[in-house]
């Protein structure tokens, strides 16, 4: 009986390895699916937030696939947020943000898409996946997969002044960066923005913060008397989507 060669071995790993469904550049075909992350009740999420981060995943074995930045613009203002879009109708532009993802796969699979950011606001990041077949060479283009992003870009900060006079200051956009303001789509009075003072893990107050009037700047005040460190949790909410965001900030009070 003749011995196989080593290189022959070789071969009939690979082949028995493909047969267990492994997977293969070599063997596979290539297959562009297109990744877009969009805000809740707003636009897509892009470059002017530093982007999103793109992973595509084997659901079946957690081997990445394909990875990179979802770049580009927030999108047509009209069509997404004006005038609702009939079955099948396009909502994205050459320019929307996005991220061109090519896998090669040698047979039907179950991928997961997972974003996650936005990458220019890390005090907000939020992470979402979804999951979905595709087919080998049948790309997924167009407005590809949209994945919702909940949440609010939000910047929190204090300023303690004598007799503990503190001001509480909340910045706040969309997850895509739109902004909120009085005559726009977003406008302030749609959000409940508030600060809850906390210390030892314990809620102490709620304080109300009004919008200023400045584009996206909310403001509250109150006096903190005891000498002590303290925690500030600002927050958004939406009520009609249940859309929320949240970031917190420390102070300290010292004995006079």
């Amino acid at each position: 009986m003749k011995a196989i060669s080593s290189k022959s071995w070789f071969w009939l790993a690979i082949v028995g390895f493909l047969a267990i469904g492994g997977e293969s550049p070599a063997f596979g075909e290539e297959t562009r699916i297109m990744i877009r992350a969009r805000a809740v009740d707003a636009k897509f999420i892009g470059s002017s937030v530093g982007g999103m981060r793109a992973v595509v995943e084997n659901v079946e074995t957690g081997a990445i696939l394909a990875q990179g930045q979802i770049r580009g613009d927030t999108g047509d203002t009209d069509l997404l947020m004006r005038t609702p879009p009939e079955r099948g109708q396009r909502i994205t532009t050459k320019t929307t943000a996005g991220y061109l993802a090519t896998v090669d796969i040698e047979r039907p699979r179950l991928l997961r898409f997972r974003v996650w950011g936005p990458t220019g606001a890390r005090q907000s990041q939020q992470e979402a996946t979804v999951t979905s077949w595709v087919i080998p060479g049948k790309d997924i283009i167009g407005d590809g997969i949209i994945i919702n992003l909940p949440g609010f870009i939000v910047d929190a900060w204090t300023r303690v002044s004598a007799g503990g006079q503190t001001d509480i200051y909340g910045k706040i956009t969309m997850m895509c960066g739109c902004p909120i303001m009085g005559d726009g789509l977003w406008p302030p009075e749609k959000f409940e923005v508030k600060a809850l003072l906390m210390q030892n893990g314990k809620k102490l107050r709620e304080i109300a913060l009004p919008f200023t009037g400045s584009v996206n700047l909310f403001q509250g005040k109150t006096v903190i008397e005891e000498p002590g460190t303290y925690e500030v949790v600002v927050y958004s909410y939406d009520k009609a989507t249940g859309n929320t965001g949240a970031n917190q900030t420390m102070l300290q009070i010292t004995a006079q």
